[in-house]
């Protein structure tokens, strides 16, 4: 979005479209969108399905893409006709998968759950096949987020099991542990995605707009592993281009 928008970052470019869209779209809709984000993307979310098409051909707007009667009313139909997928339930101690970019596996467990969102920690492990969660859960946790629940509701994120947490709270950097206190932050639910593909080195490491962003959200003593993909300059510049991040 903050590429969208040309802005370095996504909190100033989420403003600006809240501010286009309050324009755009009846108040009584606003007030049922959902908004948030974090330096690597915005998340929208709202249940009308012709708010959804709405914002959807804004965007395009502002990307100079023209959408046609025809793919708009093609987007009509399957809207309306989606059913929403039963929502998994999860709860405080399950492990859960993450599905890599290259088919293997990274590990993660929800902790504990702050204001209906879930503190979640990813193990030091990366298999091609599932362990048991006992063997999961004797690995040391290299990041613990407080993250939106949408890929844990969904499933993307399959509970395979609960176990007892092995890691203390005051383990955990402050404004990380969903304690509510002020100056906490929430992370979208990719970012643990993203960080575990950076981190098996199956992605670049610095690549938002803090090239240091990985590095300041893993939990000690873990530090940029060997075979992170630190990018150039010129290389890391070419890929923000290439994603309109820039």
């Amino acid at each position: 979005m903050a590429g969208i928008l040309k802005v370095e970052k996504n909190y100033d470019a989420l403003k600006q479209f809240r501010k286009i869209l309050r324009n755009e779209i009846e108040k009584d809709l606003y007030k049922r969108i959902d908004f948030s984000q974090d330096s690597s993307e915005v998340v929208i979310r709202t249940t009308n399905a012709f708010t959804i098409l709405k914002i959807a051909v804004i965007i395009n707007g502002l990307i100079n893409e023209t959408i046609s009667e025809v793919e708009i009313t093609e987007a009509e139909h399957k809207l309306l006709s989606h059913k929403r997928p039963k929502k998994q339930k999860w709860n405080v101690g399950d492990i859960f998968l993450l599905n890599l970019r290259d088919d293997t596996y990274a590990f993660g467990q929800v902790l504990r759950k702050s204001y209906g969102s879930p503190v979640c920690g990813l193990f030091n492990l990366n298999t091609e096949t599932i362990p048991t969660v006992a063997k999961i859960s004797n690995h040391p946790f290299i990041s613990v987020l407080t993250l939106l629940s949408s890929s844990l509701d969904k499933g993307d994120w399959k509970v395979v099991g609960n176990i007892d947490i092995k890691i203390n709270i005051d383990e955990i950097p402050w404004q990380h542990s969903g304690l509510g206190v002020a100056g906490s932050m929430s992370y979208s639910d990719g970012t643990l995605l993203e960080l575990a593909n950076a981190y098996y080195g199956l992605m670049p490491w610095n690549v938002y707009y803090k090239e240091d962003y990985f590095d300041e959200i893993l939990l000690s003593p873990f530090k940029r592993p060997n075979i992170a993909k630190v990018l150039s300059r010129i290389e890391r510049e070419h890929y923000r281009n290439e994603k309109n991040w820039n």
